[in-house]
């Protein structure tokens, strides 16, 4: 019989183990320092697609659960302080829980972990929206020198950020030339911010009270023809019979602003709220006969009425002017329309009716079926329309004194009885205005003079002026993110090295990679 018996291994020279480590040790760091590497998100400036550290709240009676901002309650200003914590989907200034700062710290987690791809830059232009990581232009060397922030302007472009959209035009083109940046789908759908959901009313409507020190006032729908409960606390919502039946958004109830659950141990910071137009209204409907059911959604804002419609199979967006005067007939600014195959009775279907970057779009299970943009004609019109009570000098003189126009939202139906569910709106991201701070604290004064004014890129007189191999960054969470807007002049370091004088910007050297993807939330 054949022997098969191996003979032992040999153990490896000494010279041989040390040669391996070499090796492997200097394909990580080559791997490291020019294909991928791990980094961890420092702040809540990126939140919520991305957070710092941070601790998470659930309601136990409602289900709702949430991340907030940890790093306040580090700050020893605030050590014994007891933090009220509010119910996003009831109040967003009244809290219904109290937390310590020694009990955030206790539970707090430290912030996502992300994948950065550094081998892209190299090789292929950065692009608009793009999460980019690279090190900070006004302290490239301090303890948080690597910054993460989304990529807004591009080199050899004007950007203006106007009621917390992007806009931009060459460099040197006239202000006629200048056009709304569109966010891709994907990028959207990842930077929707939560304002409400019906599958999180409150299950114990009297304690909520107790709690709230006065009645809840219920969802922020005025419910006319629908059934939402003897408590208006019910989930899913019923039509009887094909009658008409409307849900109207009550704004005293729940605002849609730019505010944040994010931030909620920031409440007392004196930081205004700006509201938010460009937001998304979504639901699922099941009714007993889909082929007779007429639904349409309707958003006032911006001086114009937009509807989203389904019924007579079709989906039809139609954009119409709001008449200035009571009597007057509406205008038609501009409609679509495309097929609509009603789903069978007793087949759920979910709608989305986006109105995000002067588009309208309307979604049935996940799929677009038609869109319509809404253009301005100016950048002077689109300030008009959504700041009507303020005057184009007032705006230009401080962007940060004026205030949007609130949206009307409302949902109105007939046809067909029908059972309503995860009723949800969410609100765009919103680039908000800021005037710049001199503070040796956020302008260094080893960077140089110190820069008063608009912040950069919000002042409507003078917009933001980006040269070949540079880049504007801002961060989701507009509100508490020292970006693009505010950092002011570079270091002398960046300017030594890579000859970059201009404040505000980041040039190309200082981009490390783009962030890929969360390995460990």
């Amino acid at each position: 019989m054949q022997d098969t018996t191996l003979p032992p291994a040999e153990k490896p020279h000494p010279a041989q183990l040390l040669a391996g480590m070499i090796a492997s040790f200097a394909i990580a760091m080559a791997f490291s320092g020019f294909v991928v590497e791990a980094l961890a998100i420092p702040t809540g400036a990126m939140a919520p697609p991305l957070m710092g550290q941070q601790d998470r709240l659930t309601r136990p009676k409602a289900g709702y659960s949430y991340p907030f901002d940890a790093q306040p309650a580090f700050d020893p200003a605030f050590a014994q302080r007891p933090w009220g914590i509010a119910d996003p989907m009831v109040s967003v200034d009244t809290a219904v829980a109290s937390v310590s700062s020694a009990a955030v710290q206790q539970r707090a987690r430290p912030g996502d972990r992300i994948m950065v791809l550094k081998y892209l830059f190299p090789l292929f232009e950065p692009e608009r929206w793009d999460v980019v990581v690279f090190r900070n232009p006004s302290d490239p060397t301090g303890e948080a020198a690597n910054y993460i922030k989304r990529l807004v302007g591009l080199p050899n472009e004007q950007v203006l950020l106007l009621d917390g959209d992007v806009f931009t035009a060459p460099l040197g083109a006239d202000r006629s030339q200048f056009a709304l940046a569109h966010k891709p789908e994907h990028v959207q759908r990842a930077v929707w911010q939560h304002v409400y959901d019906s599958d999180y009313e409150p299950v114990d409507v009297a304690e909520l009270s107790k709690r709230l020190n006065r009645p809840w006032p219920g969802p922020p729908f005025e419910a006319t023809g629908f059934d939402l409960g003897a408590s208006d606390n019910r989930r899913i919502w019923t039509k009887d019979g094909d009658g008409p039946a409307t849900l109207d958004w009550r704004w005293e109830r729940l605002p849609i602003t730019d505010w944040g659950s994010y931030n909620l141990l920031r409440q007392g910071m004196p930081v205004p709220r700006y509201a938010v137009s460009d937001v998304r209204f979504a639901a699922a409907i099941d009714a007993d006969a889909p082929a007779s059911l007429a639904a349409e959604y309707t958003l006032s804002t911006r001086g114009r009425t937009m509807r989203f419609a389904l019924g007579d199979g079709k989906a039809t967006l139609r954009i119409e002017s709001q008449p200035a005067a009571a009597g007057e007939p509406a205008k038609v600014l501009g409609e679509a329309s495309a097929p609509f195959a009603a789903p069978a009775p007793g087949q759920p279907f979910a709608i989305e009716c986006w109105h995000v970057d002067q588009r309208l779009s309307l979604w049935v299970n996940g799929a677009e079926l038609v869109r319509l943009d809404d253009a301005f004609a100016s950048l002077e019109d689109r300030q008009r329309a959504s700041f009507p009570a303020t005057p184009l000098d007032q705006y230009v003189a401080d962007p940060t004194a004026a205030q949007p126009k609130p949206p009307q939202l409302s949902f109105a139906t007939k046809g067909s009885a029908l059972r309503l569910s995860r009723v949800r709106v969410d609100r765009d991201l919103y680039y908000r205005p800021a005037m710049l701070d001199t503070d040796p604290l956020a302008q260094p004064p080893q960077n140089g003079p110190a820069i008063a004014g608009p912040a950069f890129g919000v002042d409507f007189g003078n917009p933001a002026q980006i040269k070949d191999g540079q880049y504007m960054m801002c961060g989701d969470n507009s509100a508490f993110s020292r970006d693009s807007r505010l950092w002011g002049r570079p270091s002398p370091l960046v300017t030594e090295i890579f000859g970059e004088s201009e404040p505000f910007v980041v040039p190309r050297e200082l981009l490390l990679g783009k962030a890929w993807s969360v390995y460990f939330p």
